[in-house]
């Protein structure tokens, strides 16, 4: 940090914005930069190692896939775009089924009051019906977003603290090139140490990166899968379990189906 305090005279001409933490998207990275030598000679280019580039590409590519994914789950979880979008934030079910059982619950009390004296069949069982596939429904989506947590949890929140690592290593590259431009003027013992110092934070700051992409991101990937794959097997429940909800007219069902079993 020494070196970063004894080189306030340079400046990277492509700032690093600071990552907005979110949730779907891509941080704005920069992925090099140029320093101007206060010298006024000829401004040196700087970018990451090819192999933490690498490590970041991979980053940002499986963020990408990750969120095409997510949003396309959840937008088979619940089709209305506006709620499916904030399910992560704000659980919140497709009111259908609820408004349909007020509907016909209104409807009905309209009906016997009414001035002829027709009797209507009562549409109770069908209400009934109706507010039951409301909670099984509400039940079913709440367990299978949690089913897929480790994946949300990824891009929610792992990718933004990566890029958190990543802002505060690009700060260290920066400063360690600093650091060299001012021991090149001044050749002295405090320069040679500041660049020493901003050498030290600039390693340290690459190794905590690139162990959190391992361990946190790419050591995390079978888990994402898994999620996934859970939550396949549970959609076939959640259609079992609603189905079961609808009665079934023996007399009329030509079909030969039967009532499924959900587990």
């Amino acid at each position: 940090m020494a070196a970063k305090e004894s080189t306030k005279s340079t400046k990277s001409t492509e700032e690093c914005a600071a990552p907005q933490s979110g949730f779907y998207g891509l941080a704005d990275h920069p992925n090099h930069g140029i320093i101007a030598s206060i010298l006024k000679r000829k401004s040196r280019k700087f970018k990451m190692p090819d192999e933490v580039m690498k490590m970041c590409k991979a980053v940002e590519a499986y963020k990408s896939a990750s969120d095409n994914l997510h949003q396309s789950i959840l937008y088979w979880l619940v089709e209305d775009p506006d709620i499916s979008k904030q399910l992560v934030s704000v659980f919140k079910t497709d009111p259908k089924y609820k408004y349909a059982g007020q509907y016909l619950l209104t409807y009905e009390n309209l009906m016997k009051k009414g001035r002829d004296k027709t009797k209507y069949e009562s549409m109770e069982p069908v209400m009934k019906t109706l507010m039951a596939l409301d909670v099984e429904q509400e039940k079913r989506i709440k367990k299978m977003v949690e089913i897929l947590r480790p994946l949300t949890k990824f891009i929610g929140e792992d990718y933004w603290e990566y890029a958190k690592l990543r802002k505060v290593y690009w700060e260290s590259l920066e400063s360690y090139e600093d650091a060299i431009t001012v021991q090149n003027k001044e050749r002295t013992e405090q320069s040679e140490q500041a660049t020493a110092n901003a050498q030290k934070w600039r390693n340290d700051c690459r190794q905590k990166m690139t162990d959190f992409i391992q361990t946190s991101i790419f050591d995390q990937k079978s888990k994402h899968a898994e999620c996934v794959l859970k939550f396949r097997d549970e959609a076939v429940y959640f259609h079992r379990a609603m189905s079961e909800l609808i009665p079934f007219n023996e007399g009329k069902n030509n079909s030969g189906m039967k009532a499924p079993t959900s587990k």
